[in-house]
């Protein structure tokens, strides 16, 4: 049976985000072991995962606002606030990413659509839109994803430059992922982790000055499902990005 983060807290006194975190950890590290060697993988495949990357980021701002909606109705402001201000530094960050592309002769406007992409987004935009303490899972999670995915691809951005010798041109390209590194992304995820930190599993958490009544049992499901979701992306991007390097 494959254990879940609801299977693994009922033996254990462990917090929800430390469970949360196990769980996403080893997803991350999975991918991250399959990519750490980007020789096996054709130029053409790293730069079809990189348009394939590009549509989360440009969609990412709908999937905030969203959430920050959700999360308004809880009963303090704090993770609505929270997000909102996500939402705020996030905002012009697909615009950045797609002119940096760009400058790489990869355009965004002639990918063909990856059915595996749509069901992705499609699945985190539900998620988006569920009760507010299982939006505070999912997004909690999807955080802590985006700081592995910006180290994946500035590796892959980098070595795709090295290939084709356009390193002069992907500056911008680079700084994007660096941007991200230097704090965004841990930012957005400890921001949001603030609220997990201590609660046990099946509890509804009464309030306690800004952090509102949470429902542990929806965060964790909110959790699980965006792990889940992101898991069956990243195996069918790897797939793919293996099938085409095959053929190249």
């Amino acid at each position: 049976m494959i254990e879940t983060i609801s299977t693994a807290l009922a033996d254990s006194k462990a917090s929800i985000h430390t469970e949360i975190d196990r769980q996403n950890y080893d997803f991350i590290n999975g991918v991250k072991a399959q990519l750490a060697d980007l020789k096996p993988y054709s130029t053409s495949a790293l730069e079809w995962l990189m348009l394939e990357h590009y549509q989360f980021s440009l969609r990412n701002t709908k999937f905030l606002a969203i959430a920050a909606e959700v999360t308004e109705s809880f009963d303090t402001q704090a993770i609505h606030l929270e997000l909102l201000r996500n939402l705020a530094e996030e905002n012009n960050h697909a615009a950045i990413y797609k002119s940096a592309l760009k400058q790489i002769n990869l355009d965004v406007d002639e990918r063909t659509e990856f059915k595996s992409t749509t069901v992705f987004l499609e699945t985190i935009e539900r998620l988006s839109s569920g009760s507010p303490s299982s939006v505070l899972g999912t997004m909690f999670a999807t955080e802590t994803a985006a700081i592995f995915e910006h180290e994946v691809f500035k590796d892959i951005s980098e070595e795709v430059l090295r290939r084709r010798s356009l390193e002069a041109h992907g500056q911008h390209l680079v700084g994007f992922h660096d941007m991200h590194l230097s704090g965004v992304e841990q930012s957005h995820r400890n921001e949001l982790g603030i609220f997990l930190e201590g609660l046990e599993f099946d509890a509804i958490v009464e309030r306690n000055a800004d952090r509102p009544t949470i429902d542990t049992s929806q965060v964790v499901d909110g959790a699980e499902q965006a792990i889940a979701a992101m898991k069956y992306w990243w195996s069918d991007l790897i797939d793919e990005i293996s099938l085409m390097s095959k053929k190249a």
